[in-house]
């Protein structure tokens, strides 16, 4: 009977620390957050309501959430987005508690007559605001 050789098939213990490949990780994470980001930007809306707005060059843009006056053509305001007069203009700024830090962006269309707005402004100063915003039509 032929003696047969053992063998010894042990596992071989690698000297070599595992590595994580980090490049193509790093890859994947920036087109996450340059996707995330083009996507955010598609999501932020102007609030009010529609208007034809004047055309302006340099005009900038505010894409944070503050108050709204509207004036329609018909010389209808609405202070965001319910409907108001020039003698509750006051009362309604002062309900929603704006002073003199909040910015109060004038959504006005451009068939409005100038002393309509400028009205506007000056209830709007009364009850504390002084900052002011007119939107225009940035193309």
């Amino acid at each position: 009977m032929p003696m047969r050789k053992r063998v010894n098939i042990a596992r071989r213990k690698s000297t070599e620390d595992a590595e994580i490949i980090v490049i193509p990780m790093i890859d994947v994470m920036m087109f996450l957050l340059f996707f995330f980001m083009v996507a955010s930007l598609a999501m932020v809306v102007q609030s009010g309501l529609p208007v034809n707005l004047p055309k302006a060059s340099t005009s900038n843009e505010h894409s944070s959430q503050n108050v709204t006056i509207t004036i329609m053509p018909d010389s209808r305001i609405f202070l965001n987005t319910v409907p108001t007069t020039l003698e509750t203009l006051k009362t309604g700024l002062e309900a929603l508690k704006v002073g003199a830090n909040n910015l109060v962006i004038i959504n006005a269309d451009k068939r409005v007559m100038h002393g309509l707005v400028v009205s506007a402004m000056d209830e709007s100063r009364k009850a504390g605001v002084t900052r002011f915003a007119i939107a225009t039509d940035h193309s």
